[in-house]
């Protein structure tokens, strides 16, 4: 098998995505398997569209957490990315983690997909797939499937200062590369900071009173650049910024992924705690449960805010784009 490109690795996994749910969904009891080692599992983006007023996003929000944290999907490391909306947002509760923009990249992933209207809880795995974000079954068969055909990895790299850089600390530059990529539409090379062990504590609207964990929350979120149609390789640096006051620095994380404008399919992804990138920093947060491969990475940015959640927006996508490589997988 090691003529055939990944790409066709994933499109057949995704065709047999459908069969696997089905079975998932029809088990009534699970056999125990031991979990495959890091190396063996590969890095899956799911991005969970929640919010603290819906009242079912406790569950999904819950389910991602315990996924995540436990890393118990088989061949599949999750790379959490909680994404707040703000249109459950009210005067008895506003979401203090929500962004409009989240809102729009959500549409953006409905115009690509050809949904009727934005929904939460929604979980969008790799960009390809999405679902309803409490569904479990579905949940783990759609990201195991993923898993089993691993994308390119994203690295991230401690980048010393140039000439005209000495006034800035060698630690806060980083670089950025990923290689074997080959997008059928112009992509999109995003930047991500997200915070692990953030809890809600709900004091109004439909959640008032409740209390739940939450996996890795997106605090910012930058686009640094396009990668050509085509193109194989990218590298660029970039600078960290600094956490804001009341982030966790041993909580925090950097994701970096590449994704296609047109299908909205991620083509690279890489992960890695941002402590490790901050001069003095004693010890690092948690990567996914410690199963990172030892190529992935992830990135850094400088954004604009946005309430108590600054994040940087997202490109729009068109709304005839088609929903690639999951045709009947959806349902």
């Amino acid at each position: 098998m090691n003529g055939i490109p990944k790409l066709v690795l994933r499109a057949c996994a995704l065709l047999c995505l459908a069969a696997l749910a089905a079975c998932v969904w029809a088990q009534t009891t699970r056999v125990s398997r031991p979990a495959a080692s890091p190396p063996d599992r590969g890095p899956v983006l799911v991005e969970l569209f929640t919010s603290e007023g819906c009242p079912h996003c406790p569950e999904a929000d819950a389910l991602l957490e315990k996924m995540y944290t436990e890393q118990s999907v088989e061949d599949a490391q999750i790379i959490a990315l909680e994404e707040h909306v703000d249109y459950w947002d009210r005067q008895a509760w506003v979401d203090h983690f929500s962004s409009s923009l989240f809102t729009a990249r959500q549409q953006s992933y409905a115009d690509a997909m050809d949904l009727d209207s934005l929904y939460t809880p929604q979980m969008v795995v790799d960009g390809l797939v999405e679902l309803v974000g409490n569904n479990e079954s579905r949940a783990r068969a759609t990201i195991s499937a993923l898993g089993r055909a691993p994308l390119p990895s994203v690295r991230i790299l401690q980048e010393p200062p140039g000439d005209a850089d000495k006034a800035l600390p060698a630690a806060l530059r980083v670089r950025l590369e990923a290689h074997g990529l080959s997008p059928d539409s112009l992509a999109d090379i995003y930047l991500v900071v997200g915070e692990d062990k953030l809890f809600s504590r709900v004091g109004g609207g439909r959640n008032s009173g409740e209390t739940w964990p939450h996996s890795c929350i997106a605090r910012r979120f930058q686009l640094l650049g396009k990668l050509p149609v085509g193109k194989g390789d990218f590298s660029m640096v970039s600078e960290l910024a600094p956490p804001q006051p009341g982030w966790r620095l041993e909580n925090l994380h950097l994701i970096a992924f590449v994704q296609e404008e047109d299908s909205r399919r991620i083509l690279a992804l890489g992960t890695a705690p941002l402590a490790g990138f901050l001069p003095g920093a004693r010890g690092a947060g948690r990567p996914a449960a410690g199963t990172v491969p030892p190529h992935s990475s992830g990135a850094v940015p400088n954004f604009a805010g946005h309430s108590s959640n600054p994040v940087w927006a997202t490109g729009s996508t068109s709304a005839s784009q088609r929903r690639n490589q999951v045709s009947g997988v959806g349902d």
